[in-house]
């Protein structure tokens, strides 16, 4: 899904209430129905994040299972997958039907699409969840259920995050997802999400000023990934 892009005028498009309904089906259905998503860059941001991704990913190049990406969005993580993993059987699922139509559009050729959540989301041997989990509230429950549906689960949310954009309901560390027994995770950077070129620059001079009158330093921002394995 995504990450920072929220969708300050897809309020008013899709006429719902900004703190019952951010992150509701009804949401989503408005941004990704009426091109606020693709006005936002969230495209890109999709792309990039799975590209970070794939090279922290536990299963090889050959790897020919099934494969599928929770909370896909519109897509776009889809022909990543495609050219990493080209023997993997492609899925997505969303809960927009709209952006589920729009990936038929443009992946069909390559990926199976299902609209649905967590509770219809197919069996399979790898569960990714890019940048969806911050969205969730009952988050560790999700987990838990996309964990009994696949031998191997990778969550990745924004790492420490604070101050919160409005979208993302909490924060991640490394010890977040106790609950669901022993994880690897790894923290790194992403395209779309941590500071790169000017962004980079212009934090550097903003940590060089808050060194000069005492204040703490701010961390460039991050990803983790966790990677969580069915015994049984």
């Amino acid at each position: 899904m995504g990450g920072s892009l929220y969708g300050e005028g897809i309020m008013e498009k899709v006429k719902v209430d900004l703190i019952k309904n951010i992150n509701s089906r009804a949401y989503w259905e408005g941004r990704f129905s009426t091109g606020d998503w693709e006005q936002k860059g969230g495209r890109s941001q999709t792309a990039h994040f799975a590209t970070a991704q794939v090279a922290h990913f536990r299963f090889d190049k050959n790897f020919s299972g099934s494969l599928v990406d929770f909370g896909c969005g519109l897509g776009d993580a889809i022909p990543v997958y495609n050219k990493f993993f080209p023997n993997a059987k492609l899925v997505g699922i969303d809960v927009s039907e709209s952006a589920i139509s729009k990936c038929k559009e443009r992946y069909g050729k390559i990926a199976t699409f299902i609209s649905g959540t967590h509770q219809n989301c197919p069996s399979a041997d790898i569960i990714i969840a890019s940048n969806v989990f911050e969205h969730l509230s009952d988050d560790v429950e999700i987990a838990k259920t996309l964990l009994s549906k696949c031998k191997e689960l990778y969550i990745t949310v924004p790492y420490n995050e604070f101050p919160l954009c409005p979208e993302h309901v909490r924060t991640y560390n490394e010890k977040y997802f106790q609950a669901l027994g022993e994880s690897d995770f790894v923290i790194f950077p992403s395209r779309g999400w941590s500071e790169y070129g000017r962004s980079m620059w212009k934090l550097f001079f903003v940590n060089l000023m808050r060194r000069l009158s005492g204040r703490p330093i701010q961390s460039r921002r991050m990803q983790i990934m966790y990677r969580f394995r069915r015994l049984s």
